[in-house]
This record gives C-alpha cells, structure tokens and sequence, in this order.
C-alpha cells in the first residue's frame, strides 16, 4: 500500500539504498531486474512511497557490494522497522507522526544526548512536573492530557530496560529555579533527578547560569546516536513543531554539544547544586494543614 510520506525510518532506509546503489554505479532498471521489479518500484523504495522487504534488501546489499555485517544487520533491521507499527503509534491522535519518530529513535538509540534551556526534558520529568506541563497547554483537552502523559511515561520505561542507551542529560541552570507545579512539585522534580543521576548509564548535569555566551542560547535540542550504519540525529522541538537534523548539518549540532558539556558542573557538582535548590524549594513549601494551603 503506497504511503506519501513515508516515516522517518523509511525515509532514512531509502536515503540509505539510494546512496549505495549510486555508489557502486547501478541504474535503477539493473537492479529491478536483479530483484524482479521494475525500475519504478526501486525508485517508490528508495523515496519511501511504498514498502520494500527485508530479504530484497538483502539482495540488494549483497548487489551492491556491502559486506560488513554491521552494517548489513542495521539495514536489515531497519527494513523490518520501517513499515512496522509500533506501540508509538497508538498515540498518534495525541502528537502527530513527526512527534513519534523520536520515539522509535529513542528505542534504537545506544546514546542520548540532551540539552535544554527551559524545562526538564521529557525522559527524566516525574509524573507530577509531566501533569503541570501538560495542564498548562491549552491545545490539550483532560483526555488528550492523559494520552500524554502515559506516552510520556512509557517513553521512560526506557531508562528501566537492562541495555537503555548511554543517556547523558545537561540542564541550564535556570530550569532549576523555573518552580513549575509550583514548589512542591518542582522540589520532587529535582529529587527524582537525583536518583536517575544515580543509576549506570545515566548522568544528569547542570550548566551554570554564569556560562559565558554559547552558541545553544537560541534552544536546546537532542542528539541520538544509533550506531552502525548510520550517523547520529539532531531534534529540534518548538510551538510549531519539530526538526530532524541529519550529516552534515548534524556535525555543527555535535560540536556544540561538546562545548556545552566542557562548560558544565561534573555529576557531582551537578548533584550538590540540584539537591540545593531541592532544599531551597522544600523551605518555601506550606506544611500540610497550615493557613497557606487553606
């Protein structure tokens, strides 16, 4: 069944079989004669209209020369991914397609990297800062909002699996003093970033306010590495949407990411100023039964 736009993933398995049939010189009437296809088949696979499965990829890449298992075995799997609905996708009367496809790139992910300038990201918000969020946006109605927030909290089964990706989370150091939920809810916030920070494989950490200009000023965004055979993304969210940053543009993406990490607290300089500000905001909160919650 033809599909117009095709997800991401199909679009990366295109782009991918597309580049290494110009690579090694084949038309695309050769290799639909290879397969048993016409020329206008390979050319709706590579553009993602329509689905091509896995073992005409793996004739394809034995055509075209590709060897490394790796490699093999990251197309391969792709294919398989490409077209396949995953448990994202029920979510879709929620966020649009575009949304999802950073799911599915957070399930293959074996390294993310985040940098945020205004609130928490999404992968280690608690429950409580999720609500606050998602409250405060209009565009929800209370059913949408839920749908929300269970996407958001499946999405962080993630951090619970046994191999989750190498996730490295550096936060400016406003989000800190950003109460949203109010105290209460921002000082649970903050101690459930101290017990992420604490896991294998998971660092949290904060760039100081005193940071001198850098270039992520304008916005923070997510860079998610997969491996073999591909390189990493960049995603970009904002109010009108969002944007995937692939090479070359992605190495300028990369670069700022190192600049930001030499520039911010360790782990544990990070979690001494976290559980202050915890503190702080712990200070500031009415006892239960007091006039102030009345």
């Amino acid at each position: 069944m033809a599909n117009e736009t095709g997800t991401l993933r199909s679009l990366m398995l295109g782009k991918q079989l597309r580049e290494l049939r110009e690579a090694a010189g084949f038309t695309l009437d050769a290799v639909a004669e290879h397969i048993n296809k016409s020329g206008g088949t390979v050319s709706r696979y590579e553009n993602a209209h329509v689905p091509i499965n896995w073992p005409d990829v793996d004739a394809l890449l034995s055509l075209y020369g590709v060897h490394d298992a790796a490699h093999r075995a990251g197309l391969i799997q792709l294919a398989k991914d490409a077209w396949k609905r995953g448990w994202w996708d029920e979510y879709g009367d929620v966020l649009p397609g575009q949304f999802l496809d950073l799911v599915w790139l957070e399930s293959r992910a074996t390294r993310i990297q985040i940098f945020t300038l205004g609130y928490v990201p999404g992968l280690v918000q608690s429950r409580g800062y999720m609500q606050a969020l998602f409250d405060e946006d209009p565009s929800f109605d209370a059913e949408q909002r839920e749908r929300g927030i269970q996407l958001r909290a499946k999405r962080q089964e993630l951090l619970d699996q046994l191999h989750h990706p190498e996730i490295s989370v550096i936060l400016d150091e406003s989000i800190l003093l950003r109460p949203i939920g109010g105290p209460a809810t921002m000082a649970d916030q903050l101690r459930h970033l101290l017990v992420l920070g604490d896991r294998p494989g998971v660092s949290i950490r904060v760039l100081p306010r005193d940071t001198e200009m850098h270039r992520a000023l304008g916005g923070g965004f997510t860079l998610l590495h997969l491996g073999e055979p591909f390189l990493p993304f960049g995603y970009f969210e904002n109010l009108a949407g969002c944007l995937y940053v692939e090479s070359p543009k992605v190495n300028k993406i990369l670069s700022t990411y190192d600049d930001i990490d030499r520039a911010a607290l360790d782990p544990e300089a990070s979690a001494a100023l976290i559980e202050a500000a915890s503190r702080d905001l712990r200070d500031h909160t009415p006892e239960r039964g007091t006039v102030a919650e009345k």
